[in-house]
């Protein structure tokens, strides 16, 4: 069975600003996760930080889907990686 389409991004800092909480992509700037955080409705008692992916993370995207993908330290980039792409698009 094949991977699903989507792009693959190398997720990148978590920035806050205010109640403004967001992550892209280290490479091409994709937005990973973006969350208003007055907006988000937590059980009392649960930690009310949502969840982001951890800096270096390969994540393929397709559609709404999201995911971690395997990597080896220092191996090539799979296809289908943001990093592949022609320089002018991510540019």
């Amino acid at each position: 069975m094949s991977e699903p389409a989507g792009v693959i991004h190398i997720a990148g800092a978590q920035v806050r600003i205010g109640t403004q909480l967001r992550q892209r992509c280290s490479w091409c700037g994709a937005v990973l996760c973006d969350y208003e955080l007055t907006l988000i409705a937590v059980p009392e008692g649960q930690d009310s930080e949502p969840a982001m992916w951890r800096t270096g993370d390969l994540v393929a995207v397709n559609g709404n889907a999201s995911w971690v993908v395997e990597h080896q330290d220092g191996a090539e980039l799979p296809v289908g990686a943001c990093g592949k792409l022609d320089h002018a698009v991510t540019a």
